[in-house]
């Protein structure tokens, strides 16, 4: 049987602000796979990565851009929505989410609007 419970993978670095998220996101129902970077996440996430429904990036990582991460681990889950997170004041980071078709929100993105974003784009509802 389908879990109802979506999967998000979490890339974040700054602890505080994943600890923070993690617990948005639990509380809206999900569950939560964190990692620093792809790596992380990926180790973490094991084969459950190609289950992944949503995928929640900064964009600023450690190895590679958010972006790029982002699009590397959809090639295993193509149906995962993906919102990138940056709290640049340049428009790199939003231009490059538009060139990819991905979601962005600048950061630090209120937990209602996130939250609107994922009732949006998954439905808890088998």
């Amino acid at each position: 049987m389908k879990s109802s419970r979506p999967l998000i993978l979490l890339l974040e670095d700054d602890n505080a602000s994943a600890e923070a998220m993690q617990i948005v996101l639990r509380d809206w129902g999900a569950d939560v796979v964190h990692g620093a970077d792809i790596d992380d996440v990926s180790s973490a996430a094991g084969n459950r990565a190609s289950q992944a429904n949503i995928i929640i990036t900064d964009f600023h990582l450690p190895v590679a851009d958010g972006v790029s991460a982002a699009e590397r681990l959809c090639k295993d889950a193509p149906n995962a929505q993906v919102l990138v997170l940056s709290g640049s004041l340049n428009n790199d980071a939003k231009k490059a989410a538009k060139r990819a078709g991905y979601t962005f929100m600048s950061k630090p993105a209120p937990p209602r609007e996130i939250i609107a974003w994922l009732n949006q784009t998954y439905s808890l509802v088998d």
